[in-house]
């Protein structure tokens, strides 16, 4: 309890009590007279536990009386100041405690309460009717408190004794029904630990049938269930292994089989598989070929184009030789008439030069001259004539042979043409061919490699179902350490277990 709560606590006692601000202050006045009477009173209260059996083994001493002494005589200087707060609960929670540890009851604190409050009542009575008329009414009158405290206080030990006693007898037989649930839970714990270790031994039988207590009936019913049930699940799944046993071996014969076939049509796909890679490489190198002849031809059809166009340049330099040859036969024509006139006029002039006698004799040498030089350009003039028919006339044949060799090679262009279009049409077809093989490769081979998964999926397969079948055997084995009830049994015990 902190330091609040014990505030709170210890005012709302006085509160109850009626011992407010007032009563304090009078308490106060009266402390000298209490711190007197409080000496003599513990005197009294030590002597009489020293002397009493059930008080004496609390003190080993007159060193220990001695400081217990001093210690009660500070406490109750500390409750006539009238000043209740945290150092009066500590101080009183801490006597508490102390009394708690010792095992000191009730009944000699509340006596040695009592013994204290006979003197302080005493002292202060004594006190307040001192004079001589007085005195013997005080004694009477603290005598009749000191009875009145004495009974109350004697009342109050006997109800707290009795109030302790019960809490006592409720503890004791708290602490009897704890041991006799303990000793239930024991029994309890006992039965089904050995059913435990009869179901831990495989015993699916071992039920619990003792006499327990009604507060583990349900323990034990569910108990019971829940071994008639896995007993039930147990039968079941060993019916249904010796089910799987059956089936796997006829699942592993069939796929030892399946395996087998399995790998004879891989070992066939792999052969198919190279013979298709043989096929295909010929038809690539077909259609490579194929592509190198579509090429020479076009070449060839290229070349034959350009040898077109060059005849077709030789026929129009043929044209333009004719054209100049006939310029030619012209000039010379006009270079004929020249000569012949030149030859008229070197005639006359010899004519004249006759008739000039001896004065024309130089220039009829002259004309002479000029005759033989018209005459031989005639003469030139004539070969040259012949030469420039003749040139004509080849021209002429060079011309005609040229514009069949024009034709012979349009026609040879046109045929190239046809040649290369039925070799492109053949390429195309050698390409999609080759194409068509190479995607039924691929079919074959990405079917090789499936038919080679399945193969090794088929060896697995083949493998796991053995492994299934040792596994099958184990778990039958596994099983069969299992203790579980015949099928009369089960249907004999099964309704008796759900009622």
């Amino acid at each position: 309890m902190n330091h609040h709560n014990q505030s709170a606590d210890l005012a709302e006692r006085l509160e109850f009590v009626g011992l407010g601000q007032e009563q304090r202050r009078q308490l106060a006045e009266v402390r000298p007279v209490v711190k007197e009477a409080v000496g003599g009173a513990l005197d009294a209260f030590y002597r009489k536990a020293k002397a009493h059996p059930h008080t004496a083994k609390f003190f080993a001493n007159d060193a220990h009386v001695a400081h217990a002494k001093g210690r009660q005589a500070t406490h109750w200087d500390v409750i006539a100041s009238g000043q209740y707060d945290a150092t009066y609960t500590d101080a009183v929670s801490a006597i508490g405690r102390t009394h708690a540890r010792l095992g000191l009851e009730p009944r000699w604190y509340i006596g040695g309460y009592a013994l204290i409050l006979d003197g302080i009542i005493r002292a202060i009575i004594a006190k307040e009717m001192s004079g001589f008329l007085q005195q013997k009414k005080g004694k009477l009158l603290a005598d009749r408190l000191s009875a009145v405290t004495k009974a109350a206080l004697v009342d109050m030990d006997y109800a707290i004794s009795v109030y302790l006693q019960v809490l006592s007898d409720e503890r004791k037989q708290a602490e009897a029904e704890r041991e006799k649930a303990k000793g239930e839970q024991d029994a309890a714990l006992s039965a089904l630990d050995a059913a435990l270790k009869a179901l831990a031994d495989g015993d699916l039988t071992a039920e619990l049938w003792q006499d327990l207590a009604p507060s583990f009936a349900k323990l034990q019913q569910n108990y019971n269930s829940s071994v008639s049930e896995l007993d039930a699940a147990m039968r079941e799944v060993s019916n249904s292994v010796e089910q799987v046993r059956a089936e796997v071996g006829g699942i592993s014969s069939a796929a030892d089989n399946m395996a087998k076939r399995t790998e004879q049509q891989a070992s066939a796909l792999e052969q198919t598989a190279a013979a298709l890679e043989e096929i295909t490489t010929i038809a690539a190198q077909s259609a490579q070929r194929t592509r190198e002849v579509q090429g020479i031809v076009r070449e060839s059809a290229a070349d034959t184009e350009r040898s077109g166009q060059v005849v077709e340049e030789a026929v129009t330099a043929m044209g333009d030789i004719e054209q100049s040859s006939q310029k030619m036969t012209q000039i010379i024509a006009v270079i004929d008439e020249i000569a012949f006139q030149t030859n008229l006029l070197a005639l006359n002039a010899g004519v004249e030069a006759a008739r000039a006698g001896e004065q024309g004799k130089g220039f009829a040498v002259v004309a002479q001259e000029v005759r033989e030089l018209a005459q031989r350009s005639a003469a030139a003039a004539k070969e040259i004539k012949e030469l420039i028919d003749r040139s004509s006339a080849d021209v002429n044949r060079g011309v005609d042979l040229v514009n069949k060799t024009g034709q012979a090679l349009t026609g040879i262009g046109a045929r190239v043409k046809s040649i290369d279009e039925h070799i492109s049409s053949i390429a195309r077809s050698a390409q999609e061919q080759a194409s068509g093989i190479d995607e039924i490769n691929s079919a074959v081979r990405s079917m090789d490699q499936i038919t080679q998964q399945n193969a090794a999926l088929m060896e697995e397969t083949n493998a796991s179902s053995q492994n299934l079948v040792g596994i099958s055997s184990r778990l039958a084995a596994l099983i069969g350490r299992f203790k579980t009830k015949s099928g009369r049994e089960a249907r004999s015990e099964r309704p008796r277990l759900r009622a």
